[in-house]
């Protein structure tokens, strides 16, 4: 209470103290007034965050004793707040109670063990009589190109012969390197002796003849002179040459185009890429349901009409190919793959393994010298599996276990490479929970 408020309260007392005084200093013969009851006044002293004005404070305390009844006034009890707080506390405590039941129902103690399985890849190639035969297909494809090859004729000498006639009685010699000039004004030189026998002396009389080789003097075409272009007295009296046969081989110098042997490779490995690819269609088409084909057995042949080097502006490829195949089916192929697997597996690594997915397989060749065989390579993936049955017995060697040791039996357990353990919920995570029910086997597997 401030000294402000003090002050007034006192001031307060001390009034109602004179009243009293006076009363008793009255005449005693006067009648004492009737008695009356006791008054109780409380004092309520509040704190207020801002200062009222002292003098209404005080008149309200004095308005109050003034109106109030000359009766007892009760003062306020907390009881009732009490009683509630009291009721309140009494209907959280069981709402409580149950929360936690039912928490712990929905999340029980837990263990989740978390196994990693051996799993070993396995390898296999063999054979097998597995298949038919489809019927062998030909097919050919033809393309045109201009060549690209390069030819270079140097000028040449036509070359022939020439035949010496001889009239006269006694033999003629002709000496290499005579020099003739026929009709076409073509220069032809001898190119050995002629040795002419004397005219015979029959009758009728037939003359002496002798023929030489001979060449065009001037390199060319021209040089290429007809039949009897050299028909002409020559060397002495009665002795005439004459040139039985053409001259030939005479070429002017020239470049031309010829025929490159990567006109025809080039050309032919596209048509063989294109042929393939109808081939596989074709023989595809030859398939019954269910079927694969194996790799095609092709015979190629390449042709083209002109060789490589010959003068060509052009050239016409060909390639062809004659295919047999073998057909077999996949389904029973995987079977048969996989018995030898499973077989394979036993013996390497013991009962317990299971094949994770289908083999890989892959056809590398095909036979049919006397039966179809099918050569093939496989890749699988084998892993430890675990039954039902196998994995309730887990939960039972484990079951109220510490943690060290239901380690220590996991690890021990065939075809396991690890294990650990993960906790779930409140409960002493040093040992497992003997409920089988709240024992979680995962099962993962370490491709």
């Amino acid at each position: 209470m401030t000294p402000k408020y003090r002050d007034e309260v006192n001031k307060l007392l001390a009034g109602l103290d004179d009243d009293e005084n006076k009363q008793k200093r009255k005449p005693e013969t006067e009648l004492p007034p009737s008695p009356e009851p006791l008054r109780e006044i409380h004092f309520i002293f509040v704190r207020e965050e801002e200062e009222e004005d002292t003098q209404d404070i005080v008149d309200s305390y004095a308005s109050d004793l003034d109106t109030a009844p000359f009766t007892t006034k009760p003062a306020p009890q907390p009881a009732s707040n009490v009683a509630i707080g009291v009721w309140l506390f009494g209907l959280l405590v069981p709402l409580f109670c149950i929360a936690v039941q039912l928490y712990f129902m929905v999340n029980p103690f837990t263990v989740t063990v978390t196994l990693a399985a051996r799993s070993q890849q396995v390898s296999l190639q063999g054979t097998l009589q597995l298949g038919r035969v489809v019927n062998p297909i030909t097919l050919s494809q033809s393309q045109t190109v201009q060549t690209t090859g390069k030819g270079h004729q140097d000028a040449k000498q036509a070359t022939g012969s020439i035949t010496f006639y001889n009239g006269q009685a006694t033999q003629v010699t002709v000496p290499a390197g005579t020099t003739l000039t026929g009709n076409s004004g073509e220069q032809i030189v001898t190119d050995q002796d002629a040795n002419i026998p004397a005219e015979s002396q029959a009758i009728p009389p037939t003359l002496g003849q002798a023929t030489v080789p001979a060449h065009a003097v001037t390199p060319g075409s021209r040089g290429n002179i007809a039949v009897g272009d050299i028909n002409q007295p020559c060397c002495t009296t009665a002795i005439k040459a004459i040139n039985t046969t053409s001259f030939i081989g005479g070429q002017d110098e020239r470049n031309f185009q010829t025929v490159a042997p990567s006109d025809i490779t080039n050309t032919a490995a596209p048509l063989k890429t294109t042929l393939d690819q109808s081939m596989q269609d074709t023989l595809t088409g030859q398939l019954k349901s269910g079927e694969a084909l194996g790799s095609p057995h092709c015979t190629p042949a390449i042709t083209a009409d002109h060789q490589a080097g010959q003068e060509a502006t052009q050239v016409k490829v060909t390639v062809s190919e004659t295919c047999s195949a073998v057909a077999y089916t996949s389904q029973e192929l995987t079977s048969k793959v996989t018995q030898l697997l499973t077989s394979q597996v036993t013996k390497k690594l013991g009962a317990g393994y299971s094949l994770l997915e289908n083999p890989q397989i892959t056809v590398t060749g095909t036979t049919t010298a006397r039966q179809v065989t099918l050569s093939f390579t496989s890749v699988s993936t084998w892993v430890y599996a675990l039954s039902s049955a196998q994995q309730q017995h887990i939960k039972a060697i484990i079951a109220g276990k510490n943690t060290q040791k239901a380690l220590r039996l996991l690890l021990a357990l065939p075809g396991i490479e690890s294990a650990s353990l993960q906790w779930s919920g409140f409960g002493d995570a040093t040992r497992i929970p003997k409920n089988l029910n709240t024992i979680h086997l995962m099962i993962v597997y370490g491709l």
